[in-house]
């Protein structure tokens, strides 16, 4: 069974290969039957079989199961003579055979895994010819099943060994020394988006070379130490026995400098890249997918960082699945209502008076927690999931907005989108049908956006905004001066808001450069016409400040923190006073 397995013939996909050989025997024996027999432990299984509508038998049916024991195959001349198989239900019953020849499958290492057979239901003779003739056919099954073995465990592109051969000799080598400690690593020679850029420009057949190229060094760096593994596009992977970390951290910074010189691929020179990926494992114990895992998640360490090599951080792998949990609840957590809205006002600078107030979501995640809206969001952002969310809080948010008018509340809502949301085809009209229906004005609402490159005047996601804004929806660019902070593009959008980043605020009562820039900010952002407010005040310092500069609105948890609707409605009516 253990050769079986290894030789993954156990499937339709190998059957339908040895069809062709199978028709050619009953052809060339002039036979109504013949299949190709495997045997298990307990049974036999037909993979190819012609005349006969059974898959397979139990062990103590088979006819099969004796021939394997030879080398020279099994001829029964006449079954219903033979008082070993007379009374199987193939002779005794339907379609009453009488003739049998097989010829055992004998694989490399010199197991036989089963036989070619060919019968029929009259008693014949079998010469030594016929006997040869068939020994030769059973071969070239055999051949047949080992080929397809071997380019399903080869990279077609480097000729290594792939990730599967990787598992199974992985396990194998677990089973000889288990519990010894090794050490593994994974080497990516050219990330994805640069073999996307190079494949468009330069066509596949430079990228296969230089991948090819890359896979011939590491493995003659590697030669008679470890065998290297093609496990990924771009990607190999070997394990190694080493004394400590420092000498695997050797070894691949000598990798690194002998596989990063300029490769000829296809007559084009090219540089591949190196990030590896490192892990401990111990054999016996980890099993080949960790292990796999374990490598990827340093090599990804590594890219991020653009560094040579990173070890496998546990900490990172719990981050990980703790992302990876939160995308798989999220659906769970809009059919079970885990999903409420707290409103963080805005207050008017000159005054303080709350004139609007940002929706923000909270997730109470039943065995988690309070999880954060930036922890949770970058990963829905990331899925399809993306969408129902934003569905959700619109429907809530705009629920809740139509029932302040009815009693008689003036407050505006801001709603956040994300550049999914605002890249998604037709959310400009969904936007605006969910706010019509629950008997609101697009004046009612503001929507806020990050800023980035991602937002262009021809882009799909400036169309969209477009359409709010000329349907009445005001638009807020959140978190200015986090990062891109360039006002040439905003004058190319509906933009009517500035909202300045915390990371503006914080300094303010100290730092006379963060004071000129917020004033220099407000100055050019009022200068074209729009709103200003400034985000994340948490001292009345900062607040004061805000107001000198002529800031137009504050938001900040020295005013208020996030609050439920019931607490924000009270606020409206309440005049705002310093504590």
């Amino acid at each position: 069974m253990s050769t079986l397995g290894s030789l993954d013939v156990l499937d339709d996909v190998a059957g339908a290969s040895l069809d062709r050989l199978t028709d050619l025997a009953a052809r060339t024996f002039h036979a109504p039957v013949a299949f190709v027999s495997l045997i298990e432990v307990d049974r036999q299984r037909l993979i190819s079989r012609k005349g006969l509508t059974s898959a397979g038998s139990h062990i103590r049916d088979s006819i099969c199961a004796h021939t394997i024991g030879s080398t020279a195959g099994l001829v029964i001349n006449d079954l219903a003579l033979d008082p070993r198989f007379s009374s199987l239900p193939l002779v005794a019953g339907p379609p009453h055979l009488r003739f049998y020849a097989g010829t055992p499958l004998i694989a490399a290492n010199g197991v036989a895994i089963g036989a070619l057979c060919v019968m029929d239901s009259v008693p014949r003779q079998f010469s030594a010819d016929d006997r040869r003739q068939l020994q030769t056919l059973g071969m070239a099954v055999m051949n047949e099943l080992e080929l397809r073995t071997l380019s399903g465990r080869r990279d077609p592109v480097s000729g290594l060994p792939n990730r599967h051969q990787f598992a199974i000799d992985y396990a194998a080598r677990s089973v000889r020394t288990p519990g010894r400690p090794c050490y593994a690593v994974m080497i990516d020679v050219l990330d994805l988006p640069r073999a996307n850029e190079a494949g468009q420009v330069l066509g596949m057949v430079p990228l296969e070379a230089l991948i090819r190229r890359a896979g011939v060094r590491i493995n003659l760096a590697l030669d008679g130490v470890a065998q290297v593994y093609h496990v990924e596009a771009t990607r190999f992977a070997f394990v190694i026995e080493l004394p400590d970390r420092d000498a695997i951290e050797r070894l691949v910074h000598l990798l690194h400098d002998d596989l990063i010189r300029p490769i000829m691929a296809a007559a084009v020179p090219l540089a591949p890249q190196f990030h590896a990926g490192l892990c401990e494992a111990t054999l016996g114990r980890d099993s080949a997918d960790d292990v796999l895992r374990k490598m990827m998640i340093g090599m990804h360490s590594a890219l991020a960082g653009h560094v040579t090599c990173c070890w496998y951080s546990s900490l990172r792998d719990e981050g990980l699945q703790r992302s990876y949990r939160l995308a798989t609840d999220g659906q769970q957590a809009l059919q079970q209502d885990q999903f409420h809205l707290v409103y963080q006002p805005r207050f008017r600078a000159e005054d303080l008076t709350p004139v609007s107030a940002e929706v923000l979501l909270r997730w109470d995640h039943p065995q988690l927690g309070a999880v954060s809206p930036a922890e949770f969001i970058p990963v829905f952002e990331r899925t399809a999931l993306m969408d129902g969310v934003t569905a959700w809080v619109l429907d809530h948010a705009f629920t809740q907005l139509a029932q302040w008018r009815r009693e008689g509340l003036s407050l505006t809502l801001s709603i956040n989108l994300s550049a999914r949301d605002v890249a998604r085809k037709g959310m400009a009209d969904a936007f605006i049908a969910t706010l019509l229906c629950k008997g609101l004005s697009c004046t009612d609402v503001e929507v806020e956006i990050t800023e980035g490159e991602w937002l262009r005047a021809d882009s799909l996601p400036g169309e969209q905004l477009k359409q709010l804004a000329a349907a009445g929806v005001r638009v807020a660019i959140d978190d200015f001066g986090s990062g891109y902070s360039n006002f040439g593009y905003l004058t190319e959008l509906p933009i009517h808001t500035i909202k300045l980043d915390k990371s503006m605020i914080d300094d303010l009562p100290t730092d006379t450069r963060a004071q000129l820039k917020v004033q220099a900010v407000i100055g050019l952002a009022h200068g074209l016409g729009y709103n200003t407010v400034g985000e994340g005040a948490e001292t009345f310092e900062q607040v004061a400040l805000l107001q000198a500069y002529g800031c137009d609105e504050i938001q900040g948890f020295a005013l208020s923190r996030p609050v439920s609707a019931t607490d924000l409605a009270a606020l409206q009516t309440v005049p705002y006073v310093p504590a």
